[in-house]
C-alpha cells in the first residue's frame, strides 16, 4: 500500500467515527468498542425504563413523547406514594389529558395543581353540545304520538356514576361536623386569647397523641370534634387562668378503603376521612351493569356493616343510607339480583332491580306512571317460562289510577319480565274539520246531532268574496270508511234554506271555496299612454276612469280627445268585437256618456299624441369645439346639430368619422345572424359530405381543409358583435349641409372625429405587419414594399384597402386593364388596384391563400375518361 492509499484510509475512517487500524487491533481500540457497546445498551435500558413506566402507569400515547426528566421523577415519587395514575396525569400534564380520560371523584380528591406556566398550557378544544332530544312530552304535544315501541332500554340509575360534574366539589372542602371522630394525621389548630395570647398547629401522631408546650402529651384519639374542645380547655385551665380557646381543624388525615365486586374500577382507595360510601362509589366509577344498585354493602373488620338500596337515593333523594368510612373498609358490590323492564308510554322506560318482590303497580310507581299517551285497556307483558318459551300476557289496566286495590296490579313479575305499555290510537276523536276560505281553519268539537250552521253560523265565519255556489262535506262512511263528496249551497245554507242544513258526522271536513278558485277572475286590459299597462281585475260598477287611475293614470303623452274600447260579444256562432270610441278627456270628468261601464274583457287602449316627441338625444364625441350628449327635435338634422356644436376643430379628420345608428346596429345583428345559420348549415353538409364512402381521399382532404376554414371563420363570426356604423362622408359645413350625407337624425346616435393620424396600417400576410408613417400621394404598391411586399401564401388577386370612412376598394372595383369610374371624384381612374392613393388611416388588408384540391379530383376523373376512351378504340381498331 503506497502512501497515498494509507491516508486515504486514515481520512475515511475518521469521516466515521473510528479509528485508524493498520495491520492487528491494538488492546487500546478494543477496549473503547467494548466501551462504546456498554453505554449504547445503557441507554437502551434508560429508554426501555422511561417508556415503561409510562406505559405501566397508564399514560395516554400522545403523553408519552412530552414529558420531561423532571416530570418522569415527580410521576414515579407520587406513584410510590400512592396516587392512583389518573391523578397523576391530572397534575403531571393536565393540558394532555381530557375530561373523558380521568374520574372525575378522583381528579377532585386531590387538590389541583396550579401549572408553572399557565400561558403555556394548550386550550382544550370546546365541544360541540350535540342537538337535544325531544323529550316523550314535547312528542306527544306536537302531535306526533309513537305509534310503535322501542324496545332499546337501558338500566336504571347506573348513568349516573358515567357522567362527569364539574360542580361537584371535593370531600376536603366538606365541613366538619361535631361528630367527626379524631385520629392519627389529623391536624388542627389551637387559638387562645385573654391572658394567654398563643397559637399552636398540631397533628395527632400515631399514638393517636398531639404535643403541645409547657402543656405535655395529651392523648386525642377517639375524641370527637366537640369533644375535642371541652378536652383542651379543661388541660390548658391546669396551667393557664383567664383566657379563651377556639379549635379549628386543619388538613385532614386520609383513610384507606377497598371497593370490590362488580364496579367499574375495583381497587384501593385513598380518600378523605370525611368520605362515605357514596364517596368511594365515585371514586371506583360505580358499580357496573353486572352489579347490584339495591345491595351494596359496608363490611368493616369482616363484618356486614350495613345493606344500602341506590334506588332510595336516585328516586327520592334519600341519603339517609350514606354510611361514613374508616380506613380499612371494604364497599362490596354483589351481582345484580332479578331485573323487570318496562317500555312504551311511561315516565321513565328502563330496566329495574327486583329486590325481594315486585308487582306490576310498584314497577309503575318505579318508572313515574303511565303517560295520558298510555293504552290501558291492554298492558302486555312478555314472560320467560321454565328456560323454554316466552309468552305474553295482557292486562285491562282500565282502572289504573282510579282504584288502590285494582287487582291486576298486584300481579308480581318475575326475572326478565318486560311489560309494555302501548300507545292510544293517534287519530283524534270526536272532532270535525272545517277548511278552505275561512276566518278560523281547524277542528272543531264534535257533537251529537250538530248540524253545518252550528259550524258555519254566518258570514262572519267566512274571507271575503267566496263561493256562494258551491261548498262541500268529505265524510267517511262506514264500516270501511271510505271517503264520499256531500256537494251544498252555501248561499241558500246562510240565508236560512233547511235542505242544506245537513247533519254532520265525526270527522267530516266541510271545505269552503274562494271564487277565484272556482271561477275565472274577470279581467279587463288597459294599454297604451298610461303609466302601468297590462290586465286588471274587474271589480263592481268599474268604469274607464277607474281603470285609468288603477293603471297608474295616464302619461303626458295621451291623448285626450280620443281613446278606443273593445268589447268582445259573445254569440252562439263564436265571437264578434265591437269598437268604441270615446272622449277621454270627458271621462275623466265623469260624463257617463263617455265614463261607460267596463265589462269583462273589455280592451281600454290610450292613444298617444300625434308626433309626440321628447327625450331623443346624440352623442358627438372627439374634435367638435363642444363635444357632449344633445337633445333635438323631430327632423332635426347631423349638420344642425354640428352647428351648435361650434362646428369642426383644427385637428379634425373628416374622413376617418364613425357615426353609428341603433337601428342600423339591430338590423346588422339580424343579417349576422342569418349568416352565421347558413354558415352552419354549411358546415353541416359539408361534414356529412366528408363521411361519404364515394368520394376520394384527394377530395376528402379537400372538404377538410375547407371545413376547417369554414370553422375558424365561424368561430370569429359569432365573436363579432355589430357595431351599427353608417358610412358616410364629412365635408365642411357649408358643403356637408343638404347633402344626401346629412342624415335625420334617430335617438342614440352617435358621431365621432379623431384627430388626423399620421399612419397607414398594412395588415395579414405581409413579412412585416406593422403601420407606415403616411407620406402624401403614395400608392398601396408604395406601402406594401414598405413592409416586405407580399409572402408566398398570399392571395394577392384580394387585397383590399379599407378606407378610414369605412368604405372598402378591391381589385375588383378597378375594372379591366385597370380602368374604372370613381363615383367620388366623378371621373375615370387608370393604373389598376395597385396605384390607388392611400390617405392618412387607411389600412391595407393581404389575406392568406386558401389551398384548393377539387381541380385534381376533376383532372383525374378527365384522365380516367379519356383512357378509357383510347383503349376502347384501340380494341375496336384491332379487331378490324
Amino acid at each position: 500500500m503506497n502512501n497515498f492509499e494509507e491516508s486515504e484510509n486514515r481520512v475515511s475512517l475518521r469521516k466515521w467515527g473510528r479509528r485508524p487500524v493498520i495491520g492487528e487491533r491494538s488492546k487500546g481500540s478494543k477496549l473503547y468498542s467494548l466501551t462504546v457497546f456498554f453505554l449504547f445498551c445503557l441507554g437502551l435500558i434508560l429508554l426501555w425504563g422511561v417508556y415503561d413506566l409510562r406505559a405501566q402507569q397508564g399514560f395516554p400515547p400522545s403523553l408519552m413523547e412530552d414529558l420531561t426528566p423532571e416530570q418522569i421523577q415527580k410521576a414515579r415519587e407520587m406513584l410510590e406514594q400512592g396516587v392512583p395514575p389518573e391523578i397523576v396525569k391530572e397534575r403531571i400534564a393536565p393540558s394532555q389529558i381530557t375530561e373523558e380520560e380521568v374520574p372525575f371523584t378522583e381528579r377532585k380528591e386531590e387538590e389541583p395543581a396550579i401549572p408553572e406556566k399557565p400561558e403555556e398550557k394548550p386550550r382544550i378544544p370546546k365541544r360541540e353540545k350535540p342537538p337535544e332530544e325531544k323529550s316523550e312530552i314535547e312528542i306527544s304535544l306536537s302531535g306526533r304520538i309513537p305509534t310503535t315501541i322501542s324496545k332499546e332500554l337501558t338500566q336504571f340509575g347506573y348513568k349516573l356514576f358515567r357522567t362527569t360534574v364539574s360542580t361537584f366539589a371535593p370531600v376536603t372542602d366538606v365541613p366538619v361536623g361535631p361528630d367527626y371522630v379524631i385520629g392519627p394525621g389529623d391536624r388542627f389548630s389551637i387559638s387562645t386569647w385573654g391572658r394567654l395570647e398563643r397559637s399552636y398547629q398540631v397533628e395527632v401522631d400515631r399514638n393517636g397523641e398531639v404535643t403541645i408546650p409547657k402543656i405535655g402529651t395529651i392523648k386525642v384519639w377517639g375524641l370527637t370534634f366537640s369533644e375535642l374542645k371541652d378536652y383542651l380547655l379543661r388541660e390548658f385551665s391546669k396551667h393557664y387562668k383567664g383566657f379563651h380557646m377556639n379549635v379549628v381543624m386543619g388538613k385532614l388525615r386520609t383513610i384507606r378503603v377497598y371497593v370490590v365486586g362488580e364496579v367499574a374500577t375495583p381497587g384501593s382507595y385513598t380518600l378523605s376521612s370525611l368520605s362515605t360510601v357514596y364517596n368511594a362509589l365515585f371514586a371506583a366509577g360505580g358499580p357496573s351493569k353486572r352489579g347490584t344498585l339495591r345491595n351494596i354493602q359496608l363490611i368493616r373488620n369482616g363484618k356486614t356493616l350495613q345493606a344500602i338500596d341506590l334506588y332510595d337515593f336516585l328516586l327520592r333523594g334519600d341519603k339517609s343510607q350514606d354510611a361514613r368510612l374508616q380506613s380499612g373498609d371494604t364497599v362490596f358490590v354483589p351481582i345484580i339480583g332479578p331485573v323487570a323492564g318496562i317500555a312504551g308510554n311511561v315516565m321513565r322506560p328502563a330496566i329495574y332491580e327486583i329486590k325481594n318482590t315486585l308487582t306490576l303497580g310498584e314497577l309503575f310507581d318505579l318508572a313515574g306512571g303511565v303517560t295520558s299517551a298510555g293504552y290501558l285497556q291492554r298492558v302486555q307483558i312478555e314472560r320467560i317460562v321454565a328456560h323454554e318459551k316466552r309468552i305474553v300476557e295482557d292486562f285491562d289496566l282500565t282502572g289504573y289510577g282510579k282504584q288502590w286495590e285494582y287487582p291486576e296490579l298486584r300481579t308480581a313479575l318475575k326475572d326478565r319480565d318486560l311489560v309494555k305499555v302501548l300507545p292510544i290510537f293517534p287519530e283524534t276523536r270526536d272532532i270535525v274539520y272545517l277548511e278552505g276560505h275561512v276566518k278560523r281553519p281547524g277542528g272543531y268539537e264534535f257533537k251529537e246531532g250538530m248540524k253545518l250552521l252550528d259550524l258555519v253560523p254566518s258570514y262572519d265565519e267566512l274571507l271575503p268574496e267566496p263561493y256562494l255556489e258551491y261548498a262541500d262535506i268529505t265524510r267517511l262512511v262506514p264500516p270501511d270508511y271510505h271517503p264520499e263528496t256531500i256537494p251544498f249551497h252555501l248561499e241558500k245554507l246562510l240565508k236560512g234554506d233547511k235542505s242544506q242544513n245537513i247533519v254532520l258526522k265525526e270527522f267530516d271536513r266541510v271545505t269552503v271555496y274562494s271564487r277565484d278558485t272556482l271561477r275565472e277572475e274577470p279581467q279587463v286590459t288597459i294599454s297604451g299612454e298610461v303609466q302601468r299597462p297590462g290586465k286588471y281585475r274587474l271589480l263592481e260598477n268599474m268604469r274607464v276612469k277607474d281603470l285609468v287611475f288603477d293603471a297608474g293614470n295616464l302619461k303626458r303623452s295621451a291623448y285626450l280627445p280620443e281613446a278606443e274600447i273593445t268589447r268582445l260579444i259573445k254569440t252562439e256562432e263564436g265571437v264578434a268585437s265591437r269598437i268604441m270610441t270615446i272622449n277621454l278627456g270627458e271621462a275623466l270628468n265623469e260624463n257617463p256618456q263617455h265614463n261607460i261601464q267596463l265589462e269583462e274583457d273589455d280592451y281600454v287602449f290610450v292613444r298617444q299624441i300625434p308626433e309626440w316627441y321628447t327625450d331623443k338625444t346624440v352623442s358627438l364625441t372627439g374634435e367638435v369645439v363642444f363635444p357632449g350628449v344633445y337633445s333635438f327635435s323631430k327632423g332635426e338634422t347631423l349638420s344642425s346639430v354640428l352647428e351648435r356644436a361650434g362646428g369642426y376643430t383644427e385637428r379634425a379628420y373628416l374622413k376617418g368619422a364613425f357615426f353609428t345608428r341603433e337601428s342600423a346596429r339591430r338590423k346588422q345583428e339580424e343579417r349576422l345572424k342569418r349568416y352565421i345559420e347558413r354558415l352552419e348549415e354549411d358546415i353541416l353538409r359539408s361534414q356529412a359530405r366528408v363521411s361519404e364512402a364515394t368520394i376520394s381521399e384527394a377530395e376528402a382532404k379537400s372538404l377538410e381543409q375547407s371545413l376547417t376554414v369554414k370553422r375558424e371563420l365561424l368561430r370569429k363570426t359569432t365573436s363579432s358583435r355589430a357595431t351599427g356604423r353608417v358610412v358616410i362622408v364629412l365635408k365642411s359645413l357649408d358643403e356637408f349641409r343638404g347633402s344626401k350625407y346629412d342624415l335625420e337624425l334617430e335617438d342614440g346616435d352617435t358621431l365621432t372625429i379623431p384627430p388626423k393620424p399620421g399612419v397607414v396600417n398594412v395588415l395579414g400576410s405581409v413579412y412585416n405587419s406593422t403601420s407606415i408613417v403616411y407620406t402624401k400621394g403614395r400608392t398601396v404598391d408604395f406601402y406594401l414594399n414598405k413592409v416586405g411586399g407580399p409572402t408566398p401564401d398570399a392571395e394577392e388577386d384580394e387585397i383590399y384597402l379599407v378606407k378610414a370612412d369605412g368604405t372598402v376598394i378591391s381589385k375588383s372595383q378597378k375594372g379591366a386593364f385597370g380602368i374604372a369610374w370613381d363615383p367620388e371624384e366623378n371621373r375615370w381612374t387608370t393604373g389598376g388596384f395597385m396605384s390607388a392613393r392611400v390617405e392618412p388611416g387607411d389600412t391595407i388588408l393581404v389575406p392568406s391563400r386558401v389551398t384548393r384540391f377539387v381541380w385534381k379530383r376533376e383532372l383525374m376523373d378527365w384522365t380516367t375518361i379519356l383512357y378509357q376512351i383510347a383503349v376502347t378504340t384501340g380494341v375496336v381498331i384491332a379487331a378490324f
